[in-house]
C-alpha cells in the first residue's frame, strides 16, 4: 500500500501563502496606530483574508491553522480567550458547509456575503465580551469595526486576488 503525501507537500511552498498572508495580516492587526487616530477602528483583516483564502483554496487554510492564528490573535489584543479563534473557526466551517452554494458567483455576492457573515461573528463577539465583561459594553465601537472592515473587504480582497493569480 502506497503511502499518501500530506496534504502540504502536495501543495508545495505555494501551499503556505494563505498562511503566511493571514499571518501577516494578524501582525499588520497589531502595528500601533499612533497618537492621531487611536479611536479608528482597524479592520478584521485576518477574518477578510480567512474568507477570502477558504472561499477560493479551502484546503490551504486547515482548522489548526485558523485555530492557532486566532488563539495568537487573542492572547496580543487581550480580547477574552478563544475569542477570534471562535470566529475563524466559525468562519471556516460556514465557508465549507456554504462554499458550493456561492462559488463561482459575482463578486458582490461574496461581499455581501462576506458582511452578513461578519455581522453574525461580531454581534457573537459582542455577547461574549459583554458576558466575560459582566457589562454592557457599547455598541458603537463593534458596528463601526463591522463597517470598516465590510468596506476593507473589497480592496483588501483584489489585493489578495492578484497575490494568488501571482503565486498560484
Amino acid at each position: 500500500m502506497a503511502l499518501r503525501k500530506p496534504l502540504f507537500a502536495s501543495f508545495g511552498l505555494v501551499g503556505f501563502v494563505p498562511i503566511i498572508v493571514t499571518v501577516a495580516f494578524a501582525f499588520i492587526m497589531l502595528l500601533p496606530l499612533g497618537s492621531v487616530v487611536t479611536t479608528a477602528a482597524m479592520p478584521h483583516f485576518v477574518l477578510i483574508s480567512a474568507f477570502y483564502w477558504l472561499s477560493a483554496r479551502p484546503l490551504l487554510l486547515p482548522f489548526g491553522a485558523c485555530a492557532g492564528i486566532g488563539f495568537f490573535l487573542d492572547l496580543w489584543l487581550g480580547v477574552p480567550l478563544g475569542l477570534n479563534m471562535a470566529i475563524l473557526l466559525c468562519t471556516r466551517l460556514f465557508v465549507i458547509t456554504q462554499l458550493k452554494h456561492y462559488r463561482g458567483r459575482t463578486r458582490v455576492l461574496y461581499w455581501a456575503i462576506f458582511a452578513v457573515l461578519a455581522l453574525v461573528l461580531y454581534t457573537g463577539g459582542w455577547i461574549v465580551t459583554s458576558l466575560v465583561s459582566g457589562k454592557m459594553i457599547p455598541v458603537q465601537p463593534v458596528v463601526s469595526q463591522w463597517g470598516v472592515t465590510v468596506i476593507a473587504y473589497a480592496p483588501v480582497a483584489f489585493v489578495l486576488g492578484r497575490l494568488r493569480r501571482l503565486m498560484m
